[in-house]
């Protein structure tokens, strides 16, 4: 049978539009990207789901690893493809040999705050940083593992208030579901970890926020991170043999960004929040509606490289690392 014009060129049409699908298919690289349980990485929960990385040709797969150094060594084994955490993580594995590099931001603040649990005296409260400090002296302070950010941040306030970790006794105590309980059933006394802890605090009335670094609260050494505070990782070799990918993902990273920091769009942003972490009853709700907009701001993806290299120079001078790392080398900022 031959066919007429009209049907071959729908014919036609029709196998090209195939054409193009697979080779859109085909072309859709996943990247395995580190979130955390709680708001977690929420620059890129966004562009997930409103499909600013489907829109650059990328699927954003989120992997849920509730702490930094677990999430470099997942990195670093292959199972994802960017880590979401502490600078000074990064800059300790970097220091090691690992080949790492620095693309981004996911969290230019900083990720950790203090908080004291609602039976914990704090007389000196009033008095904020660093005086408050003296008041969990013989306490038990949870963080979300040992030798995490949240531990090295810890030490870094105690230390500014003439305190070392010998003063306190320090607990690994996960993420923010573990630490709950642990801190409402007065199993710790106090807790260094990050959102969304401070709104079941706010919410619950089980804790209150002490520190909190995002508002300048602290030791310079802690409050000079904010700008480079929860870098996006990825290694030196997936780096080199997937640039492009890498600036699509940054697009879709700035259009996320662009989208959050709208104050119109905090409904929405909320929505997408409460659609991968959702806390059951009112309460839990409040929750996360607070520690939502305690940390919206610090959700863009640009990286001050002075804020980075601050954080290995305290490294250094503090003998966490053993000897000065120039942090140029690690950033490959798209």
């Amino acid at each position: 049978m031959t066919l007429s014009a009209p049907a071959l060129l729908r014919t036609a049409l029709g196998a090209l539009a195939l054409s193009l699908s697979a080779n859109a298919m085909a072309q859709t690289q996943t990247l395995r990207i580190q979130d955390y349980p709680g708001l977690g990485n929420i620059i890129t929960r966004v562009a997930a789901a409103n499909g600013y990385c489907e829109k650059n040709g990328l699927k954003c797969e989120l992997k849920t690893i509730p702490a930094g150094p677990l999430g470099i060594q997942t990195l670093m084994a292959g199972d994802i493809d960017v880590a979401f955490g502490p600078a000074e993580v990064v800059i300790q594995a970097a220091n090691k040999g690992a080949d790492l590099k620095i693309i981004g931001n996911a969290a230019r603040d900083n990720i950790f705050f203090l908080m004291a649990g609602a039976h914990t005296e704090t007389p000196n409260a009033a008095k904020g940083y660093p005086a408050v400090m003296a008041d969990l002296k013989g306490k038990k302070i949870g963080v979300t593992a040992r030798g995490s950010g949240a531990e090295f941040q810890l030490l870094d306030m105690l230390k500014g208030a003439g305190l070392s970790g010998s003063d306190v006794t320090i607990v690994p105590v996960g993420a923010p579901n573990t630490a709950l309980p642990a801190i409402a059933n007065k199993q710790i006394d106090a807790v260094m970890l990050f959102a969304p802890m401070d709104g079941f605090c706010a919410a619950m009335k089980i804790c209150r926020v002490i520190v909190d670094p995002r508002k300048g609260e602290g030791p310079k050494e802690i409050t000079q991170l904010n700008g480079a505070s929860g870098p996006m990782t990825v290694r030196g070799d997936f780096a080199q043999k997937n640039s492009a990918t890498l600036d699509a993902f940054a697009k879709a990273m700035r259009e996320s960004e662009a989208f959050i920091q709208n104050p119109a769009n905090f409904a929405a942003v909320l929505k997408v929040i409460n659609d991968t972490f959702k806390i059951d009853g009112p309460a839990g709700a409040a929750a996360v509606e607070a520690s939502l907009r305690n940390s919206i701001g610090g959700s863009r993806f640009a990286l001050d490289p002075k804020a980075l290299q601050h954080a290995a120079d305290y490294l250094h001078n503090t003998k966490q690392i053993d000897k000065s790392f120039d942090t140029s080398k690690i950033l490959q900022l798209r």
